[in-house]
């Protein structure tokens, strides 16, 4: 399993960081989890084409999280590329009447033409998957959002926070993970309501047993401060800081 982080940043735009995005490859599948404005440039640049993303799972339906949904669908309508096979896309209660929003608004422009788009909202059903699954949990941001935990057949397993505040449903998600990708998005001198902190973040890692961390969706006030050194305090395994288009092993 590798994970790329193809977004590692917020709505704020930066020249540096990307809105958030990840992208899972595993058992042979390209899984994209969220995709905020700007997310299928930096696909690319990992080396995956729309055309070739299996599954798209969202974590919740913020902009920054969900902006490059319009934008994925008007590319596989293009007539060029023709994808013929199936797209399946997952995402929490209230998925599909924010899709059936987005079909009044563009009509026919985000058709799926020449493939099956398949939809589905949840917030407990599991994925099952020819050689992985994917296990939604509900937390604590807005109403409905999940974190997703991706294991597979091989005793791999990667979990990815979307956004979060500190709560137990996030540490269960988490147990014994082989990689814990957690939201920071603001220093503990400064920080947000429905957001981690890195100590707070810290905490949760250890709390879980997951052996490694990569911290992600930075608001800019985090580039001034150690955000490595609170973590640690409470997490004693390797911490990471994401950035655009950084490759990690599961």
């Amino acid at each position: 399993m590798q994970l790329t982080i193809l977004g590692s940043g917020t709505a704020i735009p930066s020249l540096t960081r990307g809105s958030p995005g990840l992208l899972v490859e595993v058992a042979g599948s390209s899984l994209l989890f969220d995709g905020g404005p700007g997310t299928l440039p930096r696909l690319l640049k990992a080396g995956i084409a729309v055309t070739e993303l299996d599954r798209v799972f969202y974590t919740h339906l913020h902009p920054d999280h969900s902006g490059d949904l319009v934008s994925l669908l008007f590319a596989l309508r293009n007539p060029v590329w023709r994808r013929t096979k199936p797209l399946y896309i997952t995402g929490p209660k209230g998925f599909l009447a924010f899709y059936e929003g987005l079909t009044r608004l563009y009509g026919d422009w985000i058709d799926a033409k020449t493939y099956e788009l398949v939809l589905h909202e949840t917030l407990t059903e599991v994925t099952e998957a020819e050689g992985f699954r994917v296990i939604p949990r509900e937390v604590v941001h807005i109403q409905h959002s999940l974190c997703y935990r991706i294991e597979s057949d091989d005793g791999k397993s990667l979990v990815f926070s979307g956004d979060t505040t500190y709560c137990d449903a996030m540490i269960e998600a988490a147990k014994g993970a082989d990689l814990l990708v957690l939201e920071c998005a603001a220093p503990d001198e400064q920080p947000m309501k429905v957001h981690l902190t890195p100590t707070e973040a810290g905490r949760i890692a250890a709390l879980s047993g997951c052996r490694r961390l990569v911290l992600t969706h930075f608001y800019p006030s985090c580039e001034a401060y150690d955000l490595i050194t609170p973590c640690k305090k409470l997490f004693d395994g390797e911490v990471i800081l994401a950035e655009d288009l950084m490759r990690v092993s599961v």
